[in-house]
């Protein structure tokens, strides 16, 4: 008799749907206790903010990373989802319909979903710099309107509400910020799985193909046309959605919240966090979330370090800041990294005297024009410049030219230390 034997799956196929549920379980483990690691309100609202932000930045990069499709007009869907949502606020407030809270951003998502649906039968027929045109004049069609509708937008003041008359939910009358705080996570976790399952699915496999050839793809028999479309009003939704939960978090909208500076932040959170991985827009609307709440604090020329991060991840990171922290990973992994150490901290170092000695020139910049009336005494990181006197400046110069040439030098060295070790090692192999 033949006995056959039925070997079960690896231990390591088995071990991997196991490790991915526990990095979510870990992830939702981390959200939750923010508010208690941190309890001060201060705190509290800036993890709000950051989760909003991180919805909107997921929700554009349907567009930007999935589809290849760069839009410069997905700020209205976040204005429009607020004001939508507003709107249901007060008709359920004034009809005593009872809508609960946590619900309206359901009606800011289907509103800026419906005109995505428009817009995108309009803007979706073409791609690559058109469908970039065509998005900017639709969303600076929305803002313009903005003005004409007061009786919606609310003209220059904007529309408010006050959520705690919403009546609450469950005992929550969503007055305290932590309240806000975990409404805002479960939308973003909601958000968060049903848009990486989309990414999964055979449509998300089929907007990568159209980001990489749409030629191809109508070839095999799909229209391009269509994908665009779908993309374009799923990203609406969750624009809407991340609108909606904005309404809620501050109780006002204006019409700043449908312009060019929401469509040109969630560029720039989205693009630096790194659109080639599902996660780099979380990251890149947590560090200009960050920078923009702590860094407007502390300097008049925050938005100018914006700029120059974006100058830098799109020269020398197009991965984003993702990127950096995979490749920090796989140093840490590499058996050659107690060898390669040396030259990565000297790269490090260096860079850290370049970003010293630039930051210090453009502050002193700005102390000698727009805040000229603060003094001629500059405090920067600990020390106390002279803005008239020529040798601060030329400190400033000195440390960002010597940190440069340090920085090409110390990479250089790296690139040929690990050629050297890469060579060793196909040796010991032979």
């Amino acid at each position: 008799m033949t006995e056959t034997l039925v070997a079960g799956p690896p231990a390591s196929a088995l071990a991997r749907p196991a490790w991915r549920i526990g990095k979510w379980l870990v992830l939702v483990a981390v959200l939750v206790a923010l508010p208690h690691l941190f309890p001060g309100r201060s705190a509290i609202n800036t993890f709000s903010y950051l989760g909003i932000m991180a919805i909107f930045a997921l929700s554009y990069n349907v567009l930007l990373g999935q589809a290849g499709l760069l839009s410069l007009g997905h700020g209205m869907f976040f204005g429009l989802g607020g004001f939508f949502t507003i709107f249901a606020f007060t008709v359920s407030l004034e009809n005593g319909l009872g809508i609960p809270l946590p619900l309206l951003p359901v009606f800011g998502a289907a509103g800026a979903g419906l005109f995505g649906l428009l817009f995108g039968w309009i803007a979706a027929r073409r791609g690559g710099m058109a469908f970039a045109m065509i998005t900017l004049g639709l969303g600076e069609l929305v803002h313009a309107a903005s003005f004409i509708v007061p009786s919606f937008f609310g003209g220059e003041e904007g529309k408010g509400i006050d959520r705690t008359m919403s009546g609450g939910m469950l005992g929550f009358d969503f007055g305290p910020q932590i309240q806000i705080y975990y409404l805002i996570l479960g939308w973003f976790l909601v958000s968060l799985l049903v848009m990486h399952f989309v990414t999964r699915t055979p449509f998300g496999l089929l907007a990568n193909a159209v980001r990489e050839n749409p030629e191809r793809v109508e070839f095999v028999g799909f229209r391009p046309a269509r994908i665009r479309f779908i993309s374009f009003a799923i990203a609406a939704f969750f624009g809407g959605v991340a609108g909606g939960l904005a309404a809620l978090n501050f109780e006002v909208m204006t019409t700043t919240d449908i312009g060019a500076v929401q469509s040109t932040l969630v560029l720039l959170m989205t693009y630096i966090g790194g659109i080639q991985n599902f996660f780099g827009p979380v990251v890149g609307a947590a560090t200009i979330g960050i920078m923009k709440i702590w860094l407007s604090d502390i300097t008049p020329a925050w938005q100018l370090y914006f700029g120059l991060l974006f100058i830098f991840v799109v020269m020398f990171v197009p991965e984003g800041l993702v990127g950096i922290l995979s490749s920090i990973r796989t140093f840490l992994a590499s058996p050659h990294r107690n060898a390669l150490a040396p030259a990565v901290l000297l790269t490090g170092l260096a860079g850290a005297v370049a970003l010293y000695g630039l930051g210090l020139l453009i502050e002193l910049g700005y102390r000698v024009g727009l805040n000229a009336g603060d003094g001629p005494a500059l405090r920067y990181l600990g020390l106390t410049y002279d803005v008239a006197n020529p040798l601060s400046w030329g400190v400033a110069l000195a440390l960002l030219g010597a940190g440069v040439l340090a920085v090409r030098r110390a990479m250089d060295r790296l690139a040929d230390r690990r050629h050297a070790l890469t060579q060793a090692a196909g040796k010991e192999d032979a």
